[in-house]
């Protein structure tokens, strides 16, 4: 009570000033102590802003990209199939065969088989083969329809006819055939005509055998 009574005896004014010390005082000890937790609050605050901005970018980002991927994975698997209608390097020469075959099995008489000099295009070696031979339209058509069914790429690039004054109606044919070789990158380049016979294959009549 004694301690009561003598702030009650306290002239009011000296109470206001000594409250409004207190209160300065308590300001700037709450100042001093909150605000570097405030100033750490708004640090925190703009750097999850930041993320929160990169995170919507990545999205965009992802969503932008999500079409060029299923392309990019499109283009692929037919890369991969691509690839597994290619010949190997060991498989070429069964290749020339095979092709020599069919034009024989179609009734072409072929003249020449030759096989020229491996050319490195987009990737692959592209093999050109040299062909002349005579026959009809139908047994032309014939042996381009067997060719388009087999498992190996072979593509038709030059073809040129010419009529012969026969009485059978035949023409001769003289055609670039291309064939290709998957080269991975850093590979050796391919031999100049790959598994190529030593002279162009000998006309033989249709249904000979070998």
């Amino acid at each position: 009570m004694a301690f009561g009574d003598s702030i009650a005896n306290v002239p009011r004014t000296q109470r206001i000033v000594a409250a409004v010390l207190v209160l300065v005082i308590v300001a700037a000890i709450g100042y001093f102590l909150i605000s570097p937790r405030l100033a750490e609050r708004e640090v925190l605050r703009q750097r999850n802003d930041a993320l929160q901005a990169e995170v919507v970018k990545a999205r965009a980002d992802e969503a932008n990209l999500r079409p060029f991927r299923l392309q990019a994975d499109a283009l692929r698997r037919r890369l991969e199939t691509a690839k597994g209608r290619l010949p190997s390097e060991r498989e070429i020469p069964a290749l020339y065969r095979q092709i020599s075959d069919l034009a024989f099995q179609s009734g072409l008489l072929v003249a020449l088989f030759a096989p020229k000099a491996a050319e490195d295009k987009d990737g692959v070696a592209e093999i050109p083969i040299s062909v002349a031979a005579e026959g009809t339209y139908h047994q032309l058509g014939a042996f381009f329809s067997r060719l388009g069914r087999i498992a190996r790429i072979v593509n038709l690039g030059d073809f040129r006819l010419a009529g012969i004054d026969r009485p059978t109606g035949t023409m001769r044919a003289d055609l670039t055939l291309a064939t290709y070789l998957f080269r991975p990158e850093g590979a050796a380049a391919a031999p100049p005509a790959l598994g190529a016979p030593a002279s162009p294959a000998p006309a033989r009549p249709p249904g000979a055998t070998r």
